[in-house]
């Protein structure tokens, strides 16, 4: 059995194989595994350890080559955009040139399995508690030299799932096929006037679109001697006006769902000092207009992860009971309006 195959077997044993079954017609990890490193032969060069197998959105697999490297391979879903894809790479090589902590691509969208994947190098670092407020500060600095980097870079990654189109269904797809909205409907009404009052708020607002990280949290960050040493998980790049980058960036910024923590998702407080954080960092603070749009996306981004722990209440009940923590809870607590 090779390191990547029992990274992969301990994975699909905890989550299943759906993901494995959607992108490659098998949940075997040995012949998961064997495609994968395959491919990494023939595009970059000779696997020779596992560094890491999460399986989530797409699947995210690190390798270390016999060259000395170390690659991330992420294998998306068949629908992903090769183009947006392409696209987000060219502005992380474009944050890179500016000097942020952004891996290089190294392989562009190529056909794996029935998905698309895309490689980049593995910077390294460690992991943090994004709960201790000096780590809460970084982010919310390195969220802000993000998207003051990328602003004149051309923006075609695509808009924010947050602000959903005029016609659209209410909900976006779930970001993953553990998740079933439509299945689980009984008993998410609630949820579903949140975040059906975010996206009435959330639709007059219009232009001033800057590029930003809408998964921007802990577990996609490493760390080095107190600072942000990597950034990943790029194909959560997309655009929006900058009150809604960081409305969504606060209702996550501390997560880490791999941690030994019971309640990941931050507190009401938590969420206030990470925007004062930001604000801090802008020189300026967000106007009333702006905090409406920041509020509303907050709670739309609150909402979609409530509705998404409510399925797996339903639907993975060997988690247990999590009604009285998660997005569940934070959604209780913050309400309607939290920030305007």
């Amino acid at each position: 059995m090779t390191a990547l195959e029992a990274l992969a077997r301990e994975a699909i044993e905890v989550w299943d194989g759906r993901l494995e079954l959607d992108l490659f017609a098998t949940d075997d990890p040995a012949a998961v595994a064997a495609l994968i490193e395959a491919f990494c032969d023939e595009t970059l060069g000779r696997p020779v350890a596992g560094i890491l197998y999460a399986p989530g959105v797409g699947l995210v697999v690190g390798l270390h080559l016999a060259d000395g490297r170390d690659v991330v391979i992420k294998v998306h879903r068949w629908h992903a955009s090769a183009a947006r894809l392409a696209a987000t790479q060219e502005v992380q090589v474009e944050l890179a040139v500016a000097g942020l902590p952004v891996p290089r691509p190294l392989l562009g969208p190529t056909p794996l399995g029935r998905g698309v994947a895309t490689v980049e190098e593995h910077l390294g670092g460690t992991a943090t508690d994004g709960h201790d407020p000096a780590a809460r500060t970084t982010m919310a600095v390195g969220l802000h030299r993000l998207v003051e980097a990328a602003a004149p870079l051309p923006a075609e990654v695509g808009r924010a799932l947050v602000l959903r189109p005029d016609g659209a269904p209410m909900w976006p797809e779930p970001h993953s096929l553990r998740f079933d909205f439509e299945a689980t409907s009984v008993g998410a009404e609630w949820i579903d006037r949140h975040f059906a009052a975010a996206q009435r708020r959330l639709r007059p607002t219009r232009g001033g679109d800057q590029i930003g990280h809408f998964d921007w949290r802990v577990q996609n960050l490493a760390f080095r001697d107190g600072e942000i040493a990597a950034i990943y998980d790029w194909d959560s790049l997309a655009t929006a006006p900058e009150p809604v980058i960081v409305g969504n960036a606060a209702g996550g910024f501390c997560i880490d769902w791999e941690a030994a923590d019971e309640d990941p998702p931050p507190t009401v407080e938590e969420m206030f000092a990470f925007v004062a954080d930001y604000e801090s960092a802008r020189g300026r603070p967000f106007d009333a207009d702006e905090r409406e749009a920041l509020d509303a996306a907050n709670l739309a981004m609150v909402a979609y992860g409530a509705r998404c722990q409510h399925s797996d209440l339903y639907l993975q009940p060997e988690f247990g009971d999590t009604s009285a923590i998660g997005w569940l809870r934070l959604l209780r607590d913050r309400g309607d309006r939290c920030f305007a």
